[in-house]
């Protein structure tokens, strides 16, 4: 019976790899004590429809003693043919593939990585069967610890805007001051306070904004509220809030003022006498 020339030469190929798998297996001296262990992973990327091509890489993981020339071999559950690989010597009889490097050599804890191209037609399943110098491996990726968990830091509470004393007299034509403070350490480097009238005496008014360094949050700023002169003979009152410019809608601290008018009140003529 003759055979194809090209058929003879990949059997011969492939013998002489399992032959070199079997020796570094344990005829090589000084190789016989070695426990193989490893963990194969296999990646590809394929292409076409019910057929076509596809490319894979196949890493070997040595998980257990120090290995010194090596062969990997698999087994193609499906129509699978190998055109031509990388990094190793390949070889296919059948469904069973080899790829060795006999001068290679993978240390423990570390890999090597070895690639290849082929066809497929009607599916593409990973292989099977993978073994290391006759020994099996691991089909996977290493598997990662389980994380640990990082508790959520507890949320911070946001500061308020501190005022003392919440009511004040202020008189007509003239200024008091009210204090004002954070209720605790700011998270960023410094806070501005601002403070507006919300409602009441127009004539009442208030000084410029102030500005606490986080270090300073505990510390009591004065801020001046000024009074003007006017007409009328009456106490007038507003009402003003106080806010974290940096937190709109928060923080806010309401208090309250009142002018001590100055303008004595035109006496009420007295009665004629009947």
């Amino acid at each position: 019976m003759r055979f194809p020339h090209g058929r003879l030469r990949r059997s011969a190929v492939l013998a002489a790899v399992l032959a070199t798998a079997a020796t570094t297996a344990g005829l090589v001296p000084g190789t016989a004590g070695a426990a193989v262990s490893c963990r194969v992973t296999y990646v590809t990327s394929q292409w076409g429809v019910g057929g076509g091509g596809f490319t894979a890489s196949v890493d070997v993981a040595n998980t257990g003693d120090h290995i010194a020339g090596w062969t990997l071999t698999f087994t193609f559950p499906g129509s699978q043919r190998l055109s031509y690989g990388w990094s190793a010597q390949w070889a296919q009889t059948g469904n069973l593939v080899a790829a060795s490097v006999p001068a290679g050599s993978i240390s423990p804890g570390a890999s090597a990585t070895v690639g290849f191209n082929g066809t497929w037609s009607g599916s593409n399943p990973p292989p099977t069967n993978f073994a290391v110098n006759g020994v099996p491996c691991v089909a996977g990726p290493q598997p990662s610890p389980a994380p640990t968990p990082v508790p959520s830091p507890s949320p911070s509470a946001t500061p308020s805007v501190v005022v003392s004393p919440e009511s004040i007299a202020v008189p007509e034509g003239g200024s008091a001051v009210i204090y004002v403070r954070l209720s605790q350490r700011p998270s960023y480097g410094w806070v501005t306070v601002d403070s507006e009238r919300l409602l009441g005496d127009s004539d009442l008014s208030i000084g410029p904004r102030l500005l606490f360094p986080a270090d300073e949050w505990a510390t009591w700023q004065p801020l001046t509220v000024f009074a003007e002169e006017d007409g009328d003979a009456e106490d007038g009152t507003a009402t003003f809030m106080s806010r974290i410019s940096q937190l709109p809608g928060s923080g806010v601290a309401l208090w309250n003022v009142r002018e001590v008018d100055n303008d004595a009140a035109t006496p009420s003529p007295a009665p004629s006498p009947s």
